[in-house]
């Protein structure tokens, strides 16, 4: 008989148990929805750094007609705002200016590997941010914008950095021919 207690006994106490870690659990979601709400709104706050529009670099006949970059880095400041609520409508319309930018063909004087290169990698990382957006990593999130904005700055800076080489290589050319 008091064996038949003790069983009955242990078997409260194990759903006891049980049912109180279940409840623990509980807790806890709440606790990460509360975290994620906190995190949220210290998001908004995050500085994403953009190169300024590079007006100089434009002035060229040839590439002062070049709309899709001028659109292309409009949209990098409207991304920039951080409206997480619309964050993904944003990375759609950036990654479907980066596809057109890219299908198009590009300046004759940008027309090289580098550039192309450069312009799939930003690409990409648009890619990346939208997936972080659809199953949303709060620690994953920030880290691939500012990724993407690296990756725009360096594409924008190799650009420039091209028509200087050219330049300096057009200058030196001159001045051997003369010599």
């Amino acid at each position: 008989m008091y064996n038949l207690i003790n069983q009955k006994f242990v078997i409260l106490l194990k759903v006891i148990l049980l049912v109180s870690c279940n409840g623990n659990k509980n807790n806890r979601m709440l606790a990460n929805s509360d975290s994620v709400e906190i995190i949220l709104d210290s998001l908004n706050s995050s500085n994403l750094n953009l190169i300024a529009y590079p007006y100089d670099f434009l002035n060229t006949p040839e590439l002062e007609e070049w709309k899709g970059f001028e659109k292309l880095h409009e949209s990098m400041e409207r991304l920039k705002e951080l409206n997480f609520d619309g964050i993904e409508v944003d990375l759609i319309a950036l990654s479907a200016r980066l596809k057109k930018l890219r299908s198009s063909p590009l300046p004759m004087k940008l027309e090289i590997p580098q550039i192309k290169s450069r312009l799939k990698v930003v690409e990409m990382q648009v890619q990346k941010a939208r997936y972080f957006t659809k199953h949303y990593k709060a620690d994953s999130l920030i880290p691939s914008l500012n990724l993407l904005y690296e990756y725009y700055n360096g594409f924008v800076l190799r650009m420039i950095a091209l028509q200087n080489e050219n330049q300096k290589f057009i200058t030196e050319s001159d001045s051997v021919i003369k010599d």
